[in-house]
């Protein structure tokens, strides 16, 4: 067997197998003869039929039974000569092959590539700190007491009301038009602005002429299942209910309702609770950016099956919970499984250059900072946790922590760029 292997690319190989005539006919002739074994010609007891009217009849058949019992076993035979290791099972290309001649047939199959980190050091890496501000702690409050809210019964309409209508399209002639009811918020909803704009200072039973829809609210349109012969029509809206919510006081009462002491230790207990998810946020983000300059600096590919079965496994769980078609979401998260293996790669690759070892004081120190994020006793954690304390991730998340402050200490956190900085300030406090 001649075997042949050209690099197409860092992570894709082509592998050329030439079995000669004499192996290959005399596999093929194998194949053929458990054909006629069971072969059934008249004129013939079974078994007994002529090879050459065997092959006749049923060589297609056993060619293609030849290709699928032998090509496997060698290609795999080639795979031990040559100590490949491919990432996925390798595609025999198409090929054409008679009996008599040599047997040539080429496999594409992929490899992981050698990940070599050399710039990691001097690079500038937008990155910056939030800090902790006493107003995440009245925003937080906020969430809360509008988690608590009540509902009443308004007089009149007002930004943030939650309003019942009914609603027709006026039609020229007059004619009476089908209805239908939404129930919206002032401020925030779909509709076109005109909508908050007419029905504000508005009383239950009001009759108001408005334009639901118009070119900015097209896609709301859209979303109702409605043409676009709807935009910029005139609907008339009779409001039958108006809803306010009602926020409590924000008090010790409020706060033992929350199940806290007083509103002085609901403050201090959500400042520190805010702390610890704000280290974890600029620790998560510090990591991120610090992989995205990396990956600039060091691009590599990986084996499109890789990533592609990476994608499938973030989608299945997103198809099954919302009923869709697993194949329609593998596009949505594949950017962001492409990103994350590559991060783990390249990661895993400075790791082993650095040669970053876990010294037992560091993996006391780790467990120690987890139980009490976890707000936990520290053997508590230990003994609820014993098997991740034991693996293999947590020695990894402790070994990429150091990587993480080593590459920090060789190399520059710059601002944001302007707009960038704005979207990692509503990152965050999103995440708040």
């Amino acid at each position: 067997m001649k075997i042949e292997i050209k690099e197409v690319s860092s992570v894709l190989r082509e592998l050329t197998l030439t079995i000669d005539a004499e192996t290959a006919t005399k596999d093929y002739m194998t194949v053929l003869g458990g054909f006629k074994k069971m072969a059934s010609i008249p004129g013939f007891r079974k078994g007994k039929a002529p090879m050459k009217m065997v092959e006749t009849m049923y060589g297609e058949y056993a060619k293609d039974e030849f290709y699928n019992k032998k090509l496997t076993g060698y290609y795999r035979q080639a795979l031990d000569e040559k100590e490949e290791n491919p990432v996925n099972m390798g595609e025999a290309q198409d090929f054409e092959w008679n009996k008599g001649e040599d047997l040539v047939v080429t496999f594409k199959y992929e490899v992981m590539p050698e990940v070599k980190v050399d710039n990691f050091k001097g690079l500038e890496i937008p990155y910056e700190a939030v800090e902790f501000t006493d107003t995440m702690i009245d925003d937080t409050l906020e969430d809360f007491r509008r988690q608590m809210a009540t509902e009443e019964d308004a007089d009149e309409v007002q930004t943030g009301d939650t309003v019942s209508a009914k609603i027709q399209f006026v039609t020229e002639d007059d004619a009476e038009a089908t209805e239908f009811h939404r129930t919206f918020v002032i401020g925030d909803n779909i509709y076109s602005s005109q909508v908050d704009v007419a029905l504000i200072g508005q009383k239950v039973g009001a009759l108001v002429k408005t334009v639901l829809f118009d070119a900015e609210s097209k896609a709301a349109a859209e979303e109702e299942e409605m043409g676009s012969d709807v935009i910029d029509r005139e609907v008339q809206m009779k409001i039958l209910e108006i809803k306010r919510k009602v926020l409590p006081e924000l008090n010790d009462e409020f706060a033992k309702d929350m199940e806290y002491d007083t509103l002085e230790d609901m403050r201090a207990k959500i400042a520190e609770q805010l702390q610890i998810k704000l280290k974890q946020d600029n620790e998560n983000n510090r990591r991120e950016n610090i992989v995205k300059a990396l990956l600039e600096a060091n691009p590599f590919d990986l084996p499109e099956s890789m990533i592609e079965n990476y994608a499938k496994s973030i989608a299945e769980p997103q198809a099954k919970q919302y009923k869709m078609d697993v194949e329609q979401l593998i596009p949505i998260f594949r950017v962001m499984a492409e990103h994350n293996m590559k991060g783990y790669y390249l990661m895993d690759a400075l790791i082993k250059q650095e040669n970053i070892q876990v010294t037992d004081e560091e993996r006391d120190a780790a467990i120690k900072e987890a139980a009490a994020n976890l707000q936990i006793d520290e053997e508590k954690y230990r003994e609820l946790y014993k098997k991740q304390i034991e693996s293999e991730d947590f020695n990894r998340a402790i070994k990429e922590k150091k990587l993480l402050d080593f590459i920090a200490e060789n190399n520059t956190f710059v601002p944001y760029p302007a707009k960038d900085a704005e979207e990692g300030e509503t990152v965050s406090q999103n995440k708040e």
